[in-house]
């Protein structure tokens, strides 16, 4: 005969203390895609092309340079933020 007994599951609920990296990871995450692919076109159609008047071939090249630089500014962002948070209670630093 097959066993019916019923098992026992255990839900543990969100970690409070992950939620701050997590969230965090997510925001730089959601940043890293959009930002850079938004002020290419925007600067592409509006700055370059619009305000400068320059040639299509130019404005793609200073488009994509400007995402590239966005796209640095938010990985600085995200290691000053990853250094300044606090460590875990598990995971003390060794003081001197």
């Amino acid at each position: 005969m097959a066993d019916t007994r019923t098992t026992h599951v255990t839900y543990y609920g969100p970690d409070q203390e992950n939620i701050g990296p997590f969230r965090t990871l997510l925001v730089f995450t959601l940043l890293m895609v959009t930002a850079p692919i938004g002020l290419y076109f925007l600067s592409k159609t509006i700055v370059f092309e619009g305000m400068l008047s320059m040639e299509e071939n130019d404005a793609y090249f200073y488009g994509a340079i400007t995402a590239v630089v966005v796209v640095h500014i938010i990985l600085i962002m995200f290691v000053v933020v990853a250094f300044r948070e606090k460590p875990k209670a598990g995971f003390p630093l060794k003081q001197d």
